[in-house]
């Protein structure tokens, strides 16, 4: 997603002997545009830069050294047609250039443009390639802005296929408008998978509970393969390998575990 190699053409600014842990080049209130064959690729706008060449080759944007109260670092990115893919900003980002790789610190917020796209708002964001991992308090909208997350831990991947773990709150998109609470909620492609704790909570208010949940979008169920817990109007079933209506209103099962009450 982001080539970084051009920044060791693009960073300018007062350059230092390399002594200890000084930079190699520094700039104040520095503004970039990198690209290579005429094609942009990242555009830098951050108070400090620091570029380093010793042992790992990086550049790092933000706070000038004993600066508490400066503007936020902000980039764009483009595609490989030099289109705007995205953008990032934060306190602080480290730019690495061996591996590609961007990490950004300190209220994080990423877009990611697209049909898969993301908005992630956390306190730590790495991205590499065409994977994003996001820690700390994470809120973020993903595959395409169809599906929320909200996790301690969410890592999104190439198409938009997403993993939140550390308990995870999806609010799904399309046809199933539920809210899905579990250990660890995962995406791709229609299908989610919920695993540890999972509590499915329709629209309606009718809701389901159990170790692990499916839903297919293709399908239009939610399954629970083992034992569940269906809490609905004037209903309360326990049982094993449940399958449900988008909106929890039909279902069947395989076998009854101990309690079917109706209410009036």
């Amino acid at each position: 997603m982001i080539a970084l190699a051009a920044l060791a053409v693009a960073v300018g600014g007062c350059s230092r002997r390399a002594v200890e842990d000084l930079p190699d080049s520094e700039s104040w209130d520095a503004r970039l545009r990198t690209s290579a064959d005429g094609r942009a690729e990242v555009e830098i706008a951050a108070p400090y830069l620091a570029r380093y060449t010793r042992d790992t080759v990086y550049t790092y944007l933000g706070p000038a050294p004993g600066d508490t109260a400066s503007s936020p670092v902000t980039l764009r990115l483009f595609d490989a047609d030099g289109q705007s893919s995205g953008s990032v900003e934060a306190r602080e980002v480290w730019m690495y250039e061996a591996d590609d790789r961007l990490v950004a610190e300190g209220r994080v917020r990423m877009t990611q443009q697209g049909s898969d796209g993301a908005q992630i708002d956390a306190a730590r964001v790495t991205v590499q390639g065409e994977r994003i991992e996001a820690e700390g308090g994470v809120q973020a909208r993903v595959q395409g802005g169809q599906t929320r997350v909200e996790a301690p831990r969410v890592v999104v991947g190439e198409g938009g296929s997403f993993t939140a773990s550390g308990g995870a709150v999806v609010q799904l998109g399309g046809s199933a408008q539920a809210t899905v609470r579990a250990q660890t909620v995962s995406g791709a492609s229609g299908r989610y998978e919920a695993d540890g704790g999972v509590r499915v909570v329709s629209s309606g208010g009718r809701f389901l509970e159990a170790g692990r949940v499916v839903w297919s979008e293709a399908a239009g169920r939610f399954t629970a393969p083992g034992a569940f817990l269906f809490d609905g109007p004037g209903e309360r079933v326990r049982g094993v390998g449940l399958s449900a209506s988008a909106d929890l209103s039909h279902y069947s099962f395989r076998r009854a575990s101990g309690q079917i009450e109706v209410r009036e």
